[in-house]
């Protein structure tokens, strides 16, 4: 199906601009399975906003900013990488830090404000293009904001397509079962910020043959530049 690329691009472009988030990742030629496994629970991303207390030190209490390389900047421990881990994560990497330079740190965080993501929904859906929400969206919620899918759609064989910061592009296949129907979803992952979820008419034959072809054309892909 053919679509004004132009006015999609100028869109998004704008979108990103008023959102003053980073710029997308440029991505490889090729799309490569796995990666970063997808998971079920939110992980930590730049512009992420979160609560740190300490039940016994409350001057190291905090609220803290995931920055742009993905570490927060603390006390006593300078910076630590959080980036793409969940919560939990977080927490028992923090504890670890703490745990040198204080005795018994009990560290929690709780997350306040999620950075708004930018999920490119595309295929056969009723409304393809940017989606844009300000909580963490799986799957079914992004194809949910698309306006669902249209009557055919093989939900057991969603792509979910996702960049390493190096560019390199992983691809996933999520199967949703049957959407909005009875018996809920078999799976329904986190998605991060720059992924694209690709709703296919038909089974794919070749999943390389048709990314070779699809990523040329994907606007979501262009690199923008944000002052």
């Amino acid at each position: 199906m053919r679509r004004a690329w132009p006015a999609l691009v100028a869109g998004i472009g704008l979108a990103l601009l008023a959102a003053c988030t980073p710029s997308a990742p440029k991505l490889t030629a090729e799309a490569v399975p796995g990666g970063v496994p997808l998971t079920g629970e939110h992980v930590l991303a730049p512009g992420d906003e979160f609560e740190i207390r300490f039940p016994f030190y409350p001057d190291l209490n905090d609220r803290v900013v995931v920055g742009p390389d993905r570490r927060l900047s603390l006390q006593l421990v300078h910076t630590v990488p959080v980036g793409g881990l969940t919560v939990g994560e977080a927490t028992k990497l923090l504890n670890e830090r703490y745990a040198k330079v204080i005795r018994d740190p009990q560290a929690t965080l709780t997350v306040r404000t999620f950075a708004p993501q930018q999920i490119f929904v595309d295929g056969w859906v009723a409304n393809p293009g940017l989606v844009r929400s300000d909580v963490p969206l799986t799957v079914s919620r992004a194809v949910a904001q698309a306006g669902g899918v249209k009557s055919g759609a093989h939900t057991d064989a969603i792509l979910v397509l996702r960049r390493t910061p190096e560019g390199v592009v992983h691809y996933y296949q999520v199967a949703l079962g049957n959407y909005g129907g009875a018996g809920g979803a078999a799976e329904d992952p986190m998605l991060s910020s720059y992924d694209i979820v690709y709703v296919p008419q038909n089974l794919l034959g070749s999943i390389n043959e048709f990314l070779a072809n699809y990523l040329k054309n994907v606007p979501f892909y262009v690199s923008y530049t944000v002052q």
